[in-house]
């Protein structure tokens, strides 16, 4: 599986509820489980990697593999933390999202599965869900916010490369 970087259309494609019977849903979670720690990433949504079914994977240490999530309830408190995504390398900002919900969704086996998240499983959950839903983080933030992170992107990756430049000579 090869990673989707931004720009691409298909980051902001709204993807068709996963199809168990037309598709491996354990080889497709091994193939997203593998690509999202070869970036150290934690989490994966199919659209980073070009699929179009609801799927994607989270979590570090134990993965979870999360097949046609839905979202149960949320709650009222909201916590702003720095977000990051491994479709945008570089960038990272601020984002408000829910501090806990509860979720269902099927796994690999389509069992059914109910969890109520919180802190930074909640936020993971709601960042990959945001990507099934055709939703990419920085539609998070304010215009201004997004040009003031891209431009310190910008400047993180121009000394990055005279210092490697530099060592090279």
């Amino acid at each position: 599986m090869e990673l989707i970087k931004a720009p691409n259309e298909f980051l902001e494609k709204q993807v068709k509820p996963f199809d168990f019977e037309n598709m491996d849903a354990e080889k497709i979670s091994k193939d997203m489980i593998d690509t999202m720690l070869k970036y150290k990433g934690i989490g994966l949504a199919s659209n980073q990697v070009g699929l179009d079914a609801q799927i994607f994977v989270m979590g570090e240490e134990n993965p979870i593999t999360v097949i046609n999530p839905i979202i149960t309830e949320v709650g009222p408190e909201r916590v702003e933390m720095e977000e990051g995504c491994l479709s945008f390398p570089g960038l990272y900002f601020k984002v408000k999202r829910p501090a806990v919900v509860s979720v269902q969704y099927l796994d690999t086996k389509q069992k059914e599965c109910i969890i109520k998240l919180e802190g930074l499983h909640a936020r993971v959950f709601l960042h990959e869900y945001d990507h099934l839903q055709g939703i990419t983080f920085d539609q998070r933030i304010s215009k201004l916010r997004l040009e003031m992170a891209k431009k310190k992107q910008e400047i993180i990756y121009t000394k990055s490369y005279h210092l490697i430049k530099d060592k090279s000579k």
